[in-house]
């Protein structure tokens, strides 16, 4: 490309940082009901800037949290749900509908206090694996995002109708380092036209999920916590460096 694109923070237009735990033995709606009702009581109470309304079936159980700017609009988030493998902690960093960005101080004392509630309403269960999960959105503007993807990482010629995903592992002896990236399209309401969207521009969706591979073992505190520093270490830096290749870009 005659003009390469640089990935940077300051073309993130939406981004959301997850929290992945895998459980075993695995979670079960119907006979654990109660206990993820205490424990989810007990998350509302100790941190209400996150969670707020419990939502729990017998097929389901997560908490949301409504997030209200004024003159902008609201965001209703599931800030925890939990899956057949455990629970995702999601924190929205920046919602592009609303041109908002959150702070949420300091993300990895409040999973490791959940997660010492967790372990005492669940005193039987391990925690094997902990993912820090990052879903970036980066505005390319008017550069074809389909085109950036396939000239920067593959030979391939751009698909018809522009859709590529990518997945790679850039594992190490401890850590997977999955990064996905896909060409998207940023859509936007038709004035005139109610319940129809254009396409307003192009994106590429980038997901980096750092993770711990052994799996063998309960995770302490302490092991959660490396997960969570390192996976921000390359989030930092190497994320970046992956991502603009021989490039350069400002982080």
């Amino acid at each position: 490309m005659s003009d390469p694109f640089q990935f940077s923070r300051a073309k993130i237009d939406d981004h959301a940082e997850k929290v992945g735990v895998d459980i075993r033995p695995v979670i079960e709606f119907k006979l654990d009901r109660d206990k993820l009702y205490k424990f989810g009581r007990e998350l509302v109470d100790e941190y209400p800037n996150l969670f707020e309304n419990l939502v729990q079936s017998p097929t389901d159980f997560r908490i949301t949290k409504k997030f209200i700017f004024p003159g902008k609009g609201e965001a209703e988030i599931s800030t925890l749900c939990f899956t057949q493998r455990g629970q995702v902690f999601t924190f929205p960093r920046r919602i592009a509908a609303l041109e908002e960005e959150l702070e949420f101080g300091r993300i990895d004392d409040v999973i490791i206090g959940c997660l010492k509630k967790f372990r005492a309403s669940f005193p039987e269960k391990k925690i094997i694996r902990v993912g820090l999960v990052n879903e970036y959105i980066f505005d390319t503007a008017d550069l074809d995002s389909a085109r950036i993807i396939c000239e920067r990482f593959t030979r391939l010629p751009v698909p018809v109708g522009g859709e590529i995903r990518l997945r790679i592992n850039q594992r190490t002896d401890d850590f997977n380092r999955i990064i996905e990236l896909e060409a998207v399209k940023k859509l936007e309401q038709i004035p005139e036209v109610p319940g129809h969207v254009q396409a307003a521009g192009h994106g590429v969706k980038v997901k980096m999920d750092f993770n711990n591979v052994d799996m063998s073992e309960d995770l302490n505190d302490g092991d959660i916590l490396r997960i969570l520093h390192e996976g921000r270490s390359y989030n930092e830096s190497g994320l970046f460096a992956f991502l603009n290749a021989n490039t350069g870009g400002e982080q």
